[in-house]
């Protein structure tokens, strides 16, 4: 999936979501077979490889991403608001070297630009932290909120912990939020009920054509 489908994808369903993935790779054909079917070639893992991989977690808010220190507890907010390189520092410093960068100018609340590492986007406006989007792929399961809810975490399981408020008559789908007002984390299931898993996750300004 080229970076421009991930934009079209984060526009109407989800969007900044932005991959790379490499076209499929054919599959030798046996002899005298004509019709072989061709395969995806396996999708690489997750990184996770920066310098403080090993020392810090990375936790989803609703006022930007904390980075946790793993064995003292000790978190600091990256808030929204702060400058574009500092974000990208500081998420490399645990994630690993970005993916890739793009920009979109369509995008409902102006132009505004992404740099993706793994799983998660991080979204600028005017040179400043503006919102992240967690997809559903490889990488996702290192992010979490601080009660524990990630990708992956059915609707029955979230409600425990925290309440979710259903979006209804939403264009994205099963959207939902935790919390409400500006500071609430959004997130859309991947299908109706109890059982339903999460598929995103994201906070502050996302690009989202409603």
């Amino acid at each position: 999936m080229s970076t421009q489908q991930r934009q079209k994808l984060m526009g109407v369903a989800m969007l900044a979501l932005l991959a790379a993935c490499k076209p499929a790779a054919e599959k030798p054909a046996a002899e005298g077979d004509d019709k072989a079917v061709p395969t995806a070639p396996a999708v690489p893992e997750a990184k996770a490889d920066g310098p403080a991989a090993a020392t810090t977690a990375v936790s989803l808010d609703g006022e930007g991403l904390r980075f946790v220190d793993k064995a003292s507890g000790k978190a600091s907010l990256l808030a929204f608001g702060a400058p574009r390189a500092q974000a990208e520092s500081a998420l490399a410093n645990v994630a690993g070297k970005e993916d890739d960068r793009s920009t979109n100018e369509e995008c409902g609340a102006g132009t505004m630009e992404f740099t993706r590492y793994d799983a998660m986007t991080l979204n600028f406006q005017d040179g400043k932290f503006a919102g992240w989007f967690l997809g559903n792929e490889n990488g996702a399961g290192a992010y979490s909120t601080m009660s524990g809810i990630g990708i992956g975490t059915t609707r029955a399981k979230a409600k425990q912990s925290v309440a979710i408020v259903d979006l209804e008559d939403s264009t994205l789908g099963e959207e939902f939020s935790i919390g409400t007002g500006e500071q609430a984390i959004g997130g859309m299931f991947a299908e109706p009920g109890d059982a339903a898993k999460i598929d995103a996750l994201f906070a502050g300004t996302n690009c989202f054509f409603r």
